[in-house]
């Protein structure tokens, strides 16, 4: 029997270090295949390039040794692997370890989620992974290599509650217990805060517009993905994929 093929991607870019601690992450769990967007494509959401050529270079790379750089977007990354650039289809999808938090309604926003997301609409185990930052302070990799090694093996045997994927949200600080920190909930329905910085141009009819809210600086419930990254524990969430939704029709209909 072959090695269970793996394939890791990303919304940061091939060059992220988050790449780089889930690659080390899962590098004896089987065969492990990069295949990540040539540049960043943070927050790109699912979109999939249809009216444009996707351009993909082999390159090597270490630690990976070798990876597919796509000029396309983490869903396309995903999409192109199952189908043209791996020997066959995956086992495994991971995307990650994202550098930033996509809990509760960052999951609609981000390309990281999205790639695990199309992993799940093409019928593959899915996994995406993203780690809090909090001021700007640096993250330790290290850390969330070693908890994102324990995770991969935690879910690859655990059963989704519903068709989708799983999305794993680390705090800004991995805390040395993190075995005790691990809760599954749900994804938060709060919305972002919203502030834009505004600038009027002297012409009198442009204005620019910059987001400008602090991510922490949104209501918190208890019991979902924000808040448990908030108070320092580890937020497991599972996602559904949309399903269609049978509307009855009434007698006077």
């Amino acid at each position: 029997m072959s090695d269970p093929l793996i394939l890791i991607t990303n919304d940061d870019g091939y060059d992220a270090p988050g790449l780089v601690a889930l690659f080390e992450a899962v590098r004896d769990l089987g065969d492990v295949r990069v295949v990540a967007p040539r540049r960043e494509r943070s927050a790109c959401s699912h979109m999939i390039t249809m009216h444009e050529s996707i351009v993909v270079e082999r390159i090597r790379h270490e630690p990976f040794g070798e990876v597919f750089t796509v000029t396309g977007t983490p869903a396309d990354c995903v999409r192109l692997a199952a189908v043209e650039i791996l020997p066959r289809r995956p086992d495994l999808v991971l995307s990650g370890i994202n550098r930033g938090a996509n809990a509760g309604v960052d999951v609609y926003y981000s390309g990281t989620v999205a790639a695990a997301r199309e992993g799940a609409i093409l019928g593959l185990p899915s996994i995406a992974l993203s780690h809090a930052v909090r001021n700007g302070q640096s993250l330790n990799w290290s850390a969330a290599s070693r908890v994102a090694a324990h995770l991969v093996g935690l879910l690859r045997e655990r059963r989704l509650p519903c068709p989708g994927f799983w999305s794993v949200n680390l705090p800004p600080v991995i805390p040395e217990d993190f075995r005790s920190r691990l809760h599954f909930v749900p994804a938060s329905i709060v919305p972002m805060p919203l502030d834009f910085e505004r600038v009027d141009h002297p012409d009198g009819r442009t204005t620019e517009f910059r987001y400008g809210a602090y991510y922490w600086d949104r209501e918190t419930h208890q019991n979902e993905d924000f808040t448990v990254i908030r108070n320092g524990g580890i937020a497991i969430s599972a996602i559904a994929l949309a399903a269609p939704i049978r509307i009855e029709r009434d007698a006077a209909g």
